[in-house]
């Protein structure tokens, strides 16, 4: 009798999770499959694990050669890191440092040395030595945590840190699992909001069941919801709130060691959406409330108020900046730092 309740029991388990299934897969989207992620692109630099930011651009001096094409257009450019960074000059500078920090749209994605915008600011900015610490899919707390990491030395203190900020670098700051799936097996930081200010959680991982379970809707699915919850993950309004504390936080960490912050509010091709509009106006407000000086840019724009995106990104992906983006960026940058 026992054999056969046990084999019931067995049974209607497997028919529940075969329903599950699916129903998961008619109304959930595709599993996040390790085995079809892309998060590093052929050609670009590589990458390597980091305690503390999740990962950095290797350590050394190499040059790759980037390529990639779509339907709207290709990119055939080439990448020099120095010392694990992204050149900004054909030759040594001397003078202050500023420190150049970002994402992808800072570290030039797609685009030639010479055409990324810290080295065009460098070109107008003679009197500084600009570095830049900017590296794909960072979000705000990991390009304020390189520009901290390169400030750091006594003998050489930086005058001027730059954050390059988007919207979208939002989400990326709430560390979802949806995020922290891109580059397993490396880790993303995760920080909170405590108090007046915010903690760092240390790093967060993609919660990785195998490679069976993986390709299961209802098993992934069940698995982000799980970790997110376990990793405390904001939501869209509470990750607003957290990313104004980190700016902020991190400005006076600078101001403490005479280094000022500032930042430049990037223009991209959704900027314009309802979410992305508040999201804006939030951070600028919180930020200039702080006293810290804040640029938004001035871009010639289509009628509708949409970023021109045939005139100002890469045609392989039309998202990231090219150099006509950048060097309008660099000037009133320029401008703004004198």
């Amino acid at each position: 009798m026992n054999r056969k309740k046990a084999l019931l029991a067995a049974v209607s388990l497997l028919i529940s999770l075969a329903a599950a299934e699916v129903a998961a897969r008619l109304i959930l989207p595709p599993p996040m499959q390790i085995a079809k992620r892309r998060f590093w692109d052929p050609g670009g630099p590589t990458h390597v694990p980091d305690p503390e930011l999740g990962w950095i651009i290797e350590p050394g001096n190499t040059r790759y050669r980037f390529r990639a094409a779509s339907q709207s257009g290709s990119v055939d450019v080439g990448y020099s890191i120095e010392q694990g960074r992204r050149a900004t000059s054909p030759r040594p500078v001397a003078g202050p440092l500023l420190i150049a920090a970002g994402c992808s749209f800072t570290f030039g994605f797609g685009v030639d040395d010479q055409d990324t915008w810290p080295w065009l600011l460098q070109e107008r900015l003679s009197g500084y030595r600009v570095v830049n610490v900017g590296t794909n899919g960072y979000g705000t707390d990991q390009a304020l945590l390189a520009a901290e990491r390169a400030a750091s030395n006594p003998a050489d203190p930086a005058r001027v840190i730059v954050l390059a900020f988007a919207d979208f670098q939002i989400e990326r700051n709430r560390s979802t699992q949806a995020i922290v799936y891109y580059p397993w097996p490396l880790g993303k930081p995760m920080f909170r909001t405590r108090g007046e200010g915010v903690e760092s959680s240390g790093l967060v991982r993609f919660w990785y069941p195998g490679s069976l379970l993986d390709r299961s809707v209802f098993v992934m699915s069940v698995t982000n919801k799980l970790a997110n919850l376990v990793n405390r993950v904001p939501d869209h309004s509470g990750a607003r709130e957290l990313t104004a504390r980190l700016i902020v936080e991190f400005a006076r960490r600078f101001e403490a060691r005479g280094t000022r912050l500032v930042i430049v509010i990037l223009p991209n091709k959704n900027d314009q959406s309802r979410l992305a509009k508040e999201d804006n106006t939030f951070i600028v407000e919180r930020l200039r409330a702080a006293g810290l000086p804040t640029l938004i840019p001035e871009f010639p724009r289509l009628p509708d108020g949409q970023l021109d995106r045939q005139r100002f990104l890469i045609p392989s992906d039309r998202t990231h900046p090219n150099r006509d983006y950048n060097t309008i960026l660099a000037e009133q940058l320029a401008r703004f730092l004198n």
